[in-house]
């Protein structure tokens, strides 16, 4: 069975704990950001990701927002 769930922060650590009570294999955990942050890291590390300086993108921001008026 797949079930999603959104949880108050606030009862993050009583889940937690209610999942770590569970017998192991019994509960599949997937969606933490964890691996999805380390693989962009490995990827700027890399050199394969593309990327701008912060005022260049802050620059067209700006132009596009100006544009719309």
């Amino acid at each position: 069975m797949t079930m999603t769930l959104k949880i108050d922060d606030k009862y993050l650590p009583n889940l937690e704990s209610f999942i770590a009570s569970l017998p192991k294999g019994a509960v599949e955990m997937r969606g933490s950001l964890d691996e999805e942050i380390m693989e962009r890291v490995a990827q700027y590390d890399n050199g394969q990701m593309k990327t701008i300086p912060f005022t260049d993108g802050l620059h067209t921001i700006k132009e596009r927002l100006l544009s719309q008026r």
